[in-house]
């Protein structure tokens, strides 16, 4: 089996199916030999942030273990959804791995979603490349969610926000309900700092149902103060001051992730690596490198084309978009750039634009075949109820990237956001592909 039969099997397994049967999952984990794996595993859910969270944290341990990571969606290639040592794994190993999951359906009878078979295809590659230790993105939710299947000796929730309320409710506090469903007794649990606390008190909140479960909250003592940055080369730069026994740690911190978002990440991270030093799974004196270069496309990746610059960016929800408008107005202030937007049914278009407002020229509206996409009318409609300019309406998608290409080589700027499956094509329409980031030095 190569890449391209391995994705058609992965995309042929139910796309874009739930279904909440953990009980079936399991079963099939334990006819792999997965349950539990033969490496521990760190689960890390929430909102918003926690790819960010995991490729830092990778960052972090990789020095000292091999690590393995699962994280989704992809941007540009599949393969990107499994990590090991750091990069996308390579396409003979993700394409052994489903070659094992696949054989092993056909045999037993069992059946596995979509978004199931890439976690067990990312375990199996994982397992087969002898990692020691594997970072677990969360998907949808949490209760429910096929990650939630694994022993974890760690977990870590990043945010609460509004996202995917047809499947977990429309309030807030419900939302927090069913992140905290990765908490799991006499396990620890890191909470990030950005964890809102008010309107309501998500914070509170989790801490209630961390003690129900006999879940032990890990405080975060790390301070992260953010000292200068650029676009060009990508660059931020943070002062430490942290208490975290056993560790070194350098007084200035440089990384190539621009979004200003990024340092309460860092810090979860940090704190992720320091729980598993006290709980001895790391040596005992564990060093953080003065600068970090970090392969992850699409948060708030800046590309220079011609005379002007191409922003990708994850934002797809309304604490992604403030985030993103954040990030905005410390880089590009006075460029007001075209937006090229299009997102998910059942995505509220207002809200998602409005923390934008100010921010951007101009809306060209898309509407891609990906999964559960907003028909391009009803994106249109949105557009205009939120007060934006719609640009190149009438035009079809591949006219459309041909005229904003042509102005960014003249000198203008396009910010593509609203939904991470838009983000590849629109990327490569525009003509950027995978490029590795330059090693950074500070």
């Amino acid at each position: 089996m190569d890449l391209a039969a391995a994705e058609k099997f992965l995309l042929s397994l139910q796309p874009g199916k739930i279904d909440l049967d953990l009980a079936r999952l399991k079963r099939v984990l334990a006819g792999l030999s997965l349950l539990p794996p033969p490496f521990p595993c760190v689960i890390v859910g929430g909102t918003n942030g926690k790819g960010s969270t995991i490729v830092f944290a990778e960052a972090l341990l990789r020095p000292h273990k091999r690590i393995g990571a699962f994280v989704k969606p992809h941007v540009f290639r599949i393969t990107e959804r499994v990590r090991l040592d750091g990069k996308p794994a390579p396409d003979a190993a993700f394409a052994a791995a489903t070659a094992q999951l696949q054989e092993f359906l056909a045999q037993s009878g069992e059946s596995v979603t979509f978004f199931e078979a890439t976690l067990i295809v990312a375990l199996l590659a994982m397992k087969n490349a002898k990692v020691e230790l594997a970072l677990i993105e969360v998907g949808l939710g949490g209760r429910f969610d096929a990650a939630n299947a694994l022993p974890r000796v760690l977990t870590a929730i990043t945010s609460i926000d509004y996202d995917h309320q047809q499947y977990l409710g429309p309030y807030l506090s419900g939302i927090a309900v069913e992140k905290a469903g990765i908490m799991a007794e006499d396990v620890p649990v890191i909470l990030s700092r950005g964890i809102r606390t008010k309107d309501p008190d998500c914070r509170t909140i989790l801490l209630k149902l961390a003690a129900l479960k006999h879940a032990p909250v890990v405080e975060q003592s790390v301070l992260l103060e953010r000292i200068s940055g650029s676009a060009f080369p990508p660059r931020q730069e943070f002062a430490l001051e942290a208490e975290l026994e056993g560790f070194e740690l350098p007084p200035r911190l440089f990384i190539n992730q621009l979004g200003l978002y990024q340092r309460h990440n860092f810090v979860t991270a940090l704190r992720v690596c320091a729980e598993l030093n006290k709980r001895g799974y790391l040596p005992r004196r564990f060093y953080i490198p003065s600068s970090m270069t970090i392969n992850y496309p699409g948060r708030f990746e800046v590309s220079r084309v011609g005379q002007g610059h191409i922003i990708l960016d994850a934002a797809h929800n309304p604490e992604g978009m403030r985030a993103l408008a954040e990030s905005l107005r410390e880089y590009f202030l006075d460029v007001r750039p075209t937006l090229v937007f299009g997102c998910q049914a059942g995505k509220d278009v207002v809200r998602l634009l409005n923390p934008l407002k100010g921010l951007v020229s101009g809306v060209v509206a898309i509407e891609l075949p990906v999964l559960h996409p907003m028909p391009l009318a009803d994106v249109k409609e949105g557009v205009q109820q939120a007060g934006f300019k719609l640009r190149l309406a009438d035009a079809p998608f591949a006219d459309q990237m041909s005229a904003l290409l042509e102005e960014v080589e003249g000198g203008s700027c396009v910010l593509v956001a609203g939904s991470i499956y838009y983000l590849g094509t629109v990327a490569q329409a525009l003509g950027i592909g995978v490029a590795p980031q330059p090693e950074l030095n500070q």
